[in-house]
């Protein structure tokens, strides 16, 4: 498996940066100019890979960009449900409930949803919304219209406010066969899912060690730079080999999903579950970096948190990988023939 990136990958990634730094702030200048620049197409010979996706993710957590990129291209990476420059958003998680694909309430019958979702990120700003809910045949995915009879979303707190999140109940919403996906799908939905929300954590991360280690180079004590520091040297490494090991982590599990490699689903659990902790671990050794100005509300390091910390929970955090690990290696253990 080759690692390195191609030249049109490194040219990708340098783009999409280029472009958020023009109009990182203005939510529909950057999703415009997202869809014009082509990162809503994925899949087939000339569509974006997962390895792309994660480029382009990493490169919107670093300049927290408040689009709805995660659930848009998920969508398009798993199903064929989503055509166009159409954007959506997952609605995964039920109250009370996990981020398993285990039990859910939300149903679907005689082509009808009923249920409840939480945590829907930019549920009022996308023209569509990918539904987990059971049906006839079993889990399925149903594509529903924000403005649809049947569906009111109500606004939630959420912990990083350019990331809104809202709570959705679907009464006796009629629904039309072509917009709903099989279980087939499922799986490889929630692993892009949270291969991207991962990779934003990682460019989040990332910008907060930049930004660190430019103010360790400039903030000045005892006469000299406090990058000359030795505990702060060793702290800034500490951060590098994280950050570094993030982004190797999910670069891996992304191209075994491109590669459709047998252990892609492990691989990207692994990822996710590495880079929650790790990447929180960074922004925090940042904010020590940066001292009492990093808890201001002017400073950008809790904005960088906050994103970090969101996508650190979304598609299952680092105890819930572990634990879905955990049994898989169990359940093949048991299944697996004694020798003898």
């Amino acid at each position: 498996m080759d690692l390195e990136l191609s030249d049109e990958q490194r040219w990708l990634s340098e783009s999409v940066e280029a472009l958020l730094a023009r109009h990182g702030s203005d939510q529909q200048e950057v999703w415009r100019n997202l869809v014009d620049f082509g990162a809503l197409t994925v899949g087939g010979d000339e569509g974006l890979g997962a390895i792309e996706l994660c480029l382009i993710a990493r490169a919107l957590g670093a300049n927290l960009a408040p689009v709805p990129y995660i659930g848009s291209a998920a969508v398009r990476f798993a199903t064929d449900l989503v055509d166009g420059d159409d954007s959506a958003s997952l609605a995964l998680l039920e109250p009370a409930s996990g981020w398993g694909l285990g039990a859910v309430d939300t149903t679907i019958e005689s082509s009808t949803l009923g249920g409840r979702k939480v945590a829907v990120e930019h549920a009022a700003a996308v023209d569509q919304l990918a539904v987990l809910a059971l049906g006839s045949e079993g889990l399925a995915l149903a594509l529903v219209a924000p403005g649809t009879d049947g569906v009111v979303a109500i606004e939630q707190p959420s912990f990083d406010p350019t990331t809104p999140l809202y709570g959705i109940a679907f009464d006796a919403v009629a629904l039309e066969t072509r917009t709903i996906a099989g279980p087939e799908a499922l799986p490889r939905l929630v692993t892009i899912a949270a291969l991207l929300a991962a990779a934003e954590a990682v460019g989040a991360a990332g910008q907060m060690l930049k930004d660190a280690c430019a103010y360790a180079a400039e903030r000045r004590q005892f006469g000299r730079p406090i990058a000359s520091f030795q505990a702060l040297r060793h702290l800034l490494a500490d951060m590098y080999v994280r950050h570094a090991s993030c982004w190797s982590s999910v670069l891996y599990a992304a191209a075994a999903l491109d590669e459709d490699a047998a252990d892609a689903q492990r691989t990207a659990a692994i990822a996710k579950a590495y880079v929650s902790r790790a990447a929180r671990e960074v922004a925090h050794g940042a904010i020590q970096v940066f001292g009492g100005v990093a808890i201001t509300d002017e400073h950008p390091a809790h904005r960088y948190l906050r994103r970090i910390v969101l996508r650190e929970q979304q598609y299952g955090d680092a105890a819930h990988h572990e634990r879905e690990l955990g049994r898989a290696l169990a359940r093949a253990a048991v299944a697996e023939p004694v020798a003898g």
